[in-house]
């Protein structure tokens, strides 16, 4: 009996797990399921555009054909004086020459004008215009202490012999000759003494009136600040005008020290005394854009007497 029992729970266990079995059946003819799809890729960066390249300005060349443009400086200026003496142009100045009555007004007119040609002190030399050779020669302070180059001059102070005796006005001339005096002249201009002494401040007091020629006024007034720093006590006033106002108002006792970028004339030396302090060039000066690199000293007379009126005749 027991066996009999046991035959049958066999039976009903396998009968279960066959049950089973079936309902768990997997359909093997059905389609496996689909994978996730990948995600679509991120669009590429459009290239970054180039930069545009600004257009080149176009060449303009200079039409050597056009009028040349003449300036001057006035009647009385030591730079004119210097000038026309040397270059030979006198009394015949070009009748269309523009005449202006500081170094200032020259340069900027020569700046703004690219058919212009003018003269200033070397030492008012500035990058906005060019300088011309003169019989191959460039103004520098080597070229006018050995005198290659033709165009030069000096810078005086002129003094009466009543001012002379002020000791602040003897003083401050022999500053400006002294080695702490002729250093200040830089590359600007050349110094007027081999072997300058060096200058001892006596602590001196006043006030001094300078005045005259404006091609000398930037290099007085740097000798003004040198000096004022060793003589705190010291005032110096300094006006322009010219190396004529300069020599007619020292001379008058309106002034006590006279400035002229060029020499007295013998009636002048009757009443003052020059002294020279430094030695200047003239620079004769063209439009940064015009292409001549230099002239003969006798072209530049012929400029400035218009007997030459066109730049293509400078050839």
């Amino acid at each position: 009996m027991k066996k009999i029992m046991v035959i049958m729970f066999a039976c009903l266990m396998m009968l279960s797990l066959l049950t089973a079995c079936g309902g768990s059946d997997v359909d093997e003819t059905a389609p496996p399921p689909a994978e996730p799809a990948a995600p679509a890729p991120e669009p590429a960066p459009a290239p970054a555009a180039e930069p545009e390249t600004p257009a080149e300005p176009p060449v303009v060349e200079f039409d050597r054909d056009r009028v040349i443009a003449v300036f001057t400086r006035e009647d009385g200026s030591g730079t004119r004086d210097a000038f026309v003496n040397i270059t030979g142009v006198g009394d015949d100045m070009y009748i269309e020459a523009v005449v202006q009555n500081e170094t200032a007004q020259i340069l900027t007119s020569v700046e703004t004008n690219e058919t212009g040609i003018g003269y200033v002190s070397v030492g008012s030399l500035s990058d906005s215009v060019k300088a011309l050779e003169i019989d191959g020669v460039l103004p520098s302070n080597d070229t006018i202490k050995d005198g290659t180059y033709s165009l030069q001059r000096p810078f005086l102070v002129c003094v009466t012999d009543e001012s002379l005796a002020n000791p602040l006005v003897e003083d401050f001339i022999k500053f400006m000759l002294s080695a702490e005096g002729q250093a200040l002249l830089g590359s600007s201009w050349t110094s007027a003494e081999a072997n300058p002494d060096s200058y001892t401040s006596e602590g001196l007091t006043g006030t001094l009136k300078v005045g005259g020629s404006t091609s000398v006024e930037p290099l007085m007034q740097r000798m003004r600040e040198a000096y004022i720093e060793l003589n705190p006590g010291v005032e110096i006033e300094i006006s322009g005008g010219g190396s004529g106002t300069g020599i007619n108002e020292a001379t008058e006792g309106m002034l006590d020290i006279g400035m002229s970028s060029r020499n007295l004339r013998d009636n002048e030396k009757e009443a003052l005394t020059d002294i020279t302090i430094a030695l200047d060039g003239v620079a004769v000066i063209v439009n940064a854009a015009n292409p001549l690199t230099g002239l003969t000293l006798d072209q530049v007379k012929e400029v400035f007497t218009g007997d030459i009126t066109r730049w293509i005749e400078l050839s």
